[in-house]
C-alpha cells in the first residue's frame, strides 16, 4: 500500500504531541494572568497603589499598575510573539523544526524566573516577552513540523492538535487560576509554563526531524530512514516525490525524468536518482525573496490576511478580558463564566479536529467567519440590555465559532501551502502578522471599549462580515491533499527559486 494512503502511525501522533506542548505553553501564557491579574495590580487588604511585601521576603505582594501600564505589560506577551515568530523562519531552517524547538524552550525558563521574582512593572514586563518570544516561535514551528511528518490525508487533524493544545492549556491555566488568586498565588501560576517545557525538552530527541528539511539539508539517506519511521505501506512514491520537489538542479524537468524513470521498487535504484542532486538541496529563500516570486507573493498576502482577521474578529479580546466583560453582570462570580468559556474553546476544538479532514479547511473558515459576525451583533445587544445570560451564551458561541475554524485552519493552512523552501519565511511573517494583530488588540480593546461600549463588538462583527466574503472567494481548498499536489494546482510546483537567490546562494547550490 502506497504510505499516503496507509493508517496513521503512532510515532507520527506521538511526535506531534511532544511538539504541541510548546502550544500549551503559549495557551498558559495567554490567559495566566486572566483571572489573577487584580491579584497582581493591588496588594491585599490596602489601598489600591499601596506596595506590601511577603514575611520575611523583600518581594512584594503585588505590582501596583495604572489600567495603561497594565495593558502594556500584559500586552507585552503579543510583542514577544511577533519576535518569536520572525526568528523561526531562519532556526528552523538552519537547526531543523525539531531541534529549533529544544533551543528556544530556554526562553519560557527565563521568562517564569523573571515573572515570578519581579518587583517593578519594567521586569515584569521583560518576562512576558520572554514566554512570548517562545509562544511566537512554537505556533509558528510547530505546525511546519506537523505539515512535514504527517501523512497527507492525516495532516488536517493531526495539525490541529497546535490549537488542541493552545485550548486545553488556556483552560488548564484557568482552572488553576481560580484557587491561585491570591497575593502569593500569581507568582505560582507564571511559574508554571516550565512543566511542559521540561517535559518537551526531554521528549523531543526521541521523535523524528523532518524529512522534507534533511532533504533541503542534502541528507537524503537520514531523509529516507525518518520516512521509514513516519509511515506504514511504501515510501517509495511519495518520498520520490518530496525528492524531486525539493532538490533543485538548474533542470527541474531533468530531475523528474531522472526520478520517473529510476527503478522505483529498488532502494539501490532510487538511491542513485536521489543521491545526484543531494549537493543542490541546502537552500530557503528569506521573505524578500518569496514575494519576489508572484505566485508566492499572491499566496502570501492572502495567507497574512487570513492571519490577521483571525485577531481583529476580536477572540482576544474575550480572551484576554473576558472576566471584566463579564463582571459588569456577574460581580465575583465572572471567574467562573470565564472558565467556562476556556472549556468551551478546547472542546469546539476537539470539533474541528474531527472536521478539519472531512469538510475541509475552507468551509471551516466560512462557518466560523458567519458565526463570529452573527454571535458579536448578539453580543453587542446583550451589553447593551444589560442581558447577562444573553452575554454569556453569545461569547460561548462566539468562542465556538472562532475555535472550528479561524481558530485552527490559519495555523495548518500556512504549513501545507508553501513549498519547503518557502515555508520557512512565509511562516514567520504570516505568524507575525498574526502576533502584530494580537498585540494590537490587546492594547486597544480596553479604550475602544471605554469609547465605544457595547458597540465595540459591532466592529468584530463587521471585519467577521467581510472575512466571509473573502474567505469564499480567494481561498483554496486543500484537503486531503500532498503538498506538492497543493503546488501545482497553486502554480508554484514548476516555479524556478534560483531567479530569486543572491549570488552566495547560487553558489552554493551549484548555479554560479
Amino acid at each position: 500500500m502506497d504510505s499516503r494512503d496507509s493508517n496513521l502511525k503512532s510515532f507520527v501522533l506521538f511526535g506531534a504531541i511532544v511538539a504541541s506542548l510548546g502550544a500549551m505553553n503559549s495557551g498558559f501564557n495567554t490567559s495566566a494572568l486572566n483571572i489573577p491579574g487584580n491579584n497582581v495590580r493591588y496588594c491585599p487588604d490596602v489601598p489600591p497603589g499601596t506596595v506590601t511585601y511577603y514575611p520575611g521576603s523583600p518581594l512584594p505582594e503585588c505590582i501596583p499598575m495604572s489600567d495603561w501600564i497594565w495593558c502594556v505589560a500584559t500586552g507585552m506577551f503579543a510583542v514577544g510573539g511577533l519576535i518569536g515568530a520572525m526568528l523561526c523562519g531562519p532556526m528552523a531552517n538552519k537547526l531543523g523544526r525539531r531541534d529549533s524547538m529544544i533551543a528556544i524552550d530556554v526562553t519560557f525558563f527565563i521568562g517564569a524566573i523573571l515573572l515570578s521574582l519581579a518587583t517593578s512593572s519594567a521586569q515584569f514586563a521583560i518576562g512576558r516577552i520572554f514566554v512570548g518570544i517562545g509562544s511566537g516561535f512554537m505556533t509558528t514551528v510547530i505546525g511546519m513540523y506537523i505539515a512535514e511528518t504527517t501523512p497527507p490525508k492525516w495532516r488536517g487533524t493531526v495539525g490541529s492538535l497546535l490549537q488542541l493544545f493552545t485550548t486545553i492549556g488556556i483552560f488548564l491555566i484557568e482552572v488553576i487560576g481560580l484557587g491561585t488568586s491570591s497575593a502569593i498565588g500569581w507568582r505560582i501560576v507564571v511559574m508554571i509554563t516550565i512543566v511542559p517545557t521540561i517535559a518537551q525538552m526531554i521528549l523531543l530527541p526521541m521523535c523524528s526531524r523532518s524529512p522534507r528539511w534533511l532533504i533541503t539539508k542534502g541528507r537524503i539517506d537520514e531523509a529516507r530512514e525518518a520516512m521509514l519511521r513516519l509511515r506504514n505501506g511504501d515510501i517509495e512514491e511519495e518520498f520520490a516525490d518530496m525528492v524531486v520537489t525539493l532538490t533543485r538542479s538548474g533542470n527541474k524537468e531533468a530531475n523528474k525524468e531522472q526520478t520517473a524513470t529510476a527503478d522505483q521498487d529498488s532502494a539501490a535504484g532510487f538511491q542513485a536518482a536521489a543521491t545526484a542532486d543531494a549537493e543542490e538541496t541546502d537552500f530557503t529563500l528569506n521573505f524578500f525573496q518569496i514575494v519576489r516570486i508572484p505566485v508566492l507573493l499572491n499566496l502570501s498576502i492572502k495567507v497574512m490576511i487570513i492571519h490577521a482577521v483571525s485577531q481583529f474578529t476580536g477572540i482576544n479580546a474575550i480572551m484576554y478580558y473576558s472576566t471584566s466583560i463579564f463582571e459588569t453582570s456577574f460581580g465575583e462570580d465572572a471567574r467562573y463564566a470565564t472558565v467556562g468559556v476556556g472549556a468551551l474553546n478546547m472542546l469546539m476544538t476537539f470539533v474541528a479536529l474531527a472536521l478539519v479532514d472531512r469538510l475541509g479547511r475552507k468551509l471551516l473558515m466560512v462557518i466560523s467567519a458567519a458565526g463570529m459576525c452573527i454571535f458579536g451583533v448578539l453580543e453587542m445587544i446583550g451589553l447593551l440590555y444589560n442581558l447577562g445570560p444573553l452575554q454569556v451564551v453569545c461569547v460561548m458561541l462566539f468562542v465556538a465559532s472562532f475555535a472550528i475554524g479561524l481558530g485552527i485552519i490559519p495555523f495548518i493552512y500556512t504549513a501545507e501551502v508553501y513549498p519547503s523552501y518557502a515555508v520557512g519565511g512565509a511562516s514567520s511573517a504570516a505568524l507575525a502578522i498574526n502576533w502584530l494583530c494580537n498585540f494590537i488588540i490587546g492594547l486597544i480593546f480596553p479604550t475602544l471599549q471605554k469609547a465605544c461600549g457595547p458597540y465595540v463588538f459591532l466592529i468584530f462583527a463587521g471585519i467577521a462580515f467581510l472575512t466571509f466574503f473573502f474567505l469564499l472567494a480567494f481561498v483554496l481548498e486543500t484537503k486531503n491533499q500532498s503538498i506538492e499536489d497543493i503546488g501545482r494546482t497553486l502554480g508554484w510546483f514548476d516555479v524556478d527559486p534560483t531567479t530569486v537567490m543572491s549570488k552566495k546562494q547560487l553558489k552554493e547550490v551549484g548555479e554560479l
